[in-house]
């Protein structure tokens, strides 16, 4: 399994970056696209990310939900490894994290998102999602979705990206865990629970 997400892993990042390059206003596109769908969802702490290399930017989105009152998060790679999110307000200083991130300091407070937009490389429509393999995604929403299980707004993961990162099916193992829905430039796509 792991060449297979390996090779996919290449294809996805070449992909990825002629996506980019041609795509400068994706970020823009995206928000506009969400936005015009008029359905915000019951959340109260909204967990993005701030790009690194070509992947599309989410900060403008962002900055809608957090004019309508969300309360914003990033995530944190901490010592040991563990992915943590911290409340964040846009604009505030960030630190440089580990491969290349932007993160909150040691004092920005850790936060439960009810809603968390995750990054990667490569999406399917039954929720697959293949991001840079380090586990890191993977480890956080496992732990928040065991803990948010009594939370009467459960635990949402939206993948960002650009709508021709879909792929027929991402190669996944049992770790791996599933997205509710994709934000694309062209819109939101729902995914197919249970396929």
């Amino acid at each position: 399994m792991s060449d297979a997400k390996a090779s996919m892993r290449r294809e996805m990042k070449a992909r990825r970056a002629a996506l980019a390059a041609a795509s400068p206003d994706a970020g823009e596109r995206l928000a506009e696209a969400f936005v015009a769908r008029r359905a915000w969802p019951r959340a109260a702490v909204v967990a993005g990310f701030y790009p690194i290399r070509d992947e599309i930017d989410p900060r403008r989105l962002m900055r809608h939900f957090q004019a309508r009152g969300y309360i914003l998060a990033l995530p944190r790679i901490e010592a040991e490894g563990r992915m943590s999110f911290c409340a964040y307000t846009l604009d505030e200083p960030l630190l440089a994290g580990p491969f290349g991130t932007q993160q909150p300091g040691p004092d920005a407070p850790e936060v439960f998102p009810d809603l968390i937009l995750a990054p990667l490389l490569a999406f399917d429509r039954q929720g697959g999602r293949l991001g840079y393999g380090g586990g890191f995604y993977d480890r956080a929403l496992d732990y928040l979705r065991s803990v948010n299980r009594s939370n009467e707004n459960p635990l949402q993961v939206w993948g960002v990206a650009f709508s021709a990162q879909e792929v027929a099916r991402v190669p996944t193992e049992s770790h791996d865990q599933r997205l509710d829905a994709v934000l694309t430039e062209q819109g939101v796509i729902e995914i197919r629970k249970n396929t």
